[in-house]
């Protein structure tokens, strides 16, 4: 047996493993349990009515688009595997709205935290922006997302993706 062969054995059962690992990763891994909560409330918020986006903090008029993203702070039960099993989700938001054509600049927008509530129909939770905004914000978040909520998203690339939609959606329309 050549040195070569005999020390490069341990090769094809590490080929192998690697293999096994990324075919499972490819076939049976499912989608993050935060990215769906985040795309569920982002979905909820621009389905919101005019009504209840006053109701949110901004207004939107009936001809406008409404595009949403979010990102996952939060959940309960914090335990939870599946979005069936999850009663509330705790998100930081920006939403933009505008009819047809209406440049990003004068978009209506908000962002901040949002508190979500998966019920039939979804209870949304937005504090109302003004003076003693900081109290209104602890006084509907747990503690652990406070800082979270006062900070911004986690992932720059949501509200940058959030404006190109806007542009190629609502902007050029």
């Amino acid at each position: 047996m050549t040195a070569v062969r005999r020390n490069a054995w341990w090769l094809l059962p590490e080929l192998l493993a690697l293999g096994l690992v990324a075919g499972l990763f490819a076939v049976a891994a499912p989608a993050d349990l935060t990215d769906t909560l985040a795309d569920r409330v982002a979905v909820i918020l621009s389905q919101s009515s005019p009504a209840e986006h006053h109701q949110h903090g901004h207004d939107v008029a009936a001809a406008d688009t409404v595009l949403c993203t979010a990102e996952t702070m939060g959940m309960e039960p914090a335990d939870a595997r599946r979005v069936e099993d999850v009663r509330v989700v705790y998100a930081y938001f920006f939403c933009a709205a505008g009819e047809p054509g209406q440049p990003w600049d004068f978009a209506a927008r908000i962002s901040g935290p949002v508190v979500v509530e998966l019920a039939d129909p979804p209870k949304v939770r937005i504090a109302e922006a003004g003076l003693g905004y900081p109290d209104r914000v602890k006084a509907m978040l747990p503690d652990q997302y406070e800082a979270w909520a006062f900070g911004g998203f986690h992932d720059p690339s949501l509200p940058t993706a959030l404006q190109q939609r806007y542009l190629d959606e609502v902007a050029k329309a």
